[in-house]
């Protein structure tokens, strides 16, 4: 069997045997690999988990070991979302609590909040978290009228929920013009507080700033439906009829089509895009092939994961 380059910097290999290392400044290169790159991951916990014969640990278990391969190779993340005990960007936290990167790169991690909740931001988190993490508040679209902005607005249905909606898509905007490639695992498909479920709106902007995407399908949600779209299956969440099967979210949809009818929902438009691009589209965006880009898709194992999107960076930003 061909042995395989070791690109995950853990191991003390001399890079003798390689092809592609064979110099000193060659390993550090390689170990500064994502050096001012900021990596964005959009993950959320999924209906289907448990089917899958997985739980919330495994699923957190990928996402800790990838954002920690990305900080070791001098990467920065970037993540969008609330503040709430045991979530997830409480997880990146307490990654950054014990893990140390090297001091190139100070900035390790980017928590990108939507109005209202970064009122939920603490100064007491602020000041404990300061020199780990770089909190980016954005502030609601130009054309949304707030009353007061230092007043929490609960996400209920009709106008609330038309502002929330805006509020999240201009984080996820601002997030994605920052980043320079993106990490897609799970995503819930109901009980989402956005124009669409976030990890679904993020591929979307990722899509169209054409950023390296990286899709790990073995945990299911929003990123395996992505990918049976790519094999032309017919899923779920690409039915408009089946997703806005409630009142609340019908009403939403009237609102963007009276107030933003530049930009509506429109599950049947993402769909054709996934389409377009097909397995050679994403290829084309991340460095792997066709075919290592289907095992991401598959693979349950951490190890290999780790290894595909490494090497996807690798060959995009080497």
């Amino acid at each position: 069997m061909k042995e395989q380059i070791n690109i995950s910097n853990r191991s003390d290999d001399s890079g003798s045997k390689n092809d592609i290392v064979l110099k000193n400044q060659d390993r550090l290169a390689r170990r500064f690999l994502l050096k001012d790159k900021r990596i964005g991951i959009s993950i959320s916990e999924c209906e289907d988990l448990e089917e899958l014969g997985f739980d919330i640990n495994h699923l957190r278990d990928a996402m800790i070991e990838t954002a920690k391969y990305v900080l070791s190779l001098g990467g920065s993340l970037a993540y969008g979302g609330d503040l709430r005990n045991g979530g997830f960007t409480e997880l990146f936290f307490d990654l950054l609590n014990y893990y140390n990167i090297p001091e190139s790169n100070e900035e390790r991690f980017y928590s990108y909040l939507a109005w209202p909740l970064s009122l939920n931001l603490t100064k007491k988190q602020r000041a404990e978290l300061a020199s780990k993490v770089t909190f980016i508040p954005v502030d609601p679209p130009a054309d949304i009228e707030i009353k007061d902005l230092n007043e929490f607005l609960p996400p209920s249905k009709g106008k609330n929920q038309y502002i929330w909606t805006r509020c999240l898509t201009e984080m996820r905007d601002k997030m994605n013009l920052s980043c320079d490639a993106r990490i897609f695992i799970g995503g819930k498909t109901s009980g989402f507080k956005g124009k669409y479920p976030g990890v679904l709106e993020e591929f979307v902007l990722s899509l169209k700033k054409k950023q390296p995407i990286f899709l790990i399908g073995a945990f299911g949600g929003v990123t395996m439906q992505i990918i049976e779209s790519l094999e032309n299956r017919e899923t779920s969440i690409f039915n408009q009829d089946y997703m806005a099967d409630n009142e609340d979210y019908q009403e939403l949809i009237t609102l963007f089509e009276q107030n933003f009818s530049e930009n509506t929902v429109s599950y049947s438009k993402i769909k054709e895009e996934i389409n377009n691009l097909g397995w050679d589209g994403i290829s084309s965006l991340n460095g792997l092939t066709v075919s290592q880009n289907k095992r991401l898709a598959t693979t349950p194992h951490i190890s290999e994961i780790i290894y595909l999107i490494l090497l996807g960076l690798t060959q995009k930003f080497s």
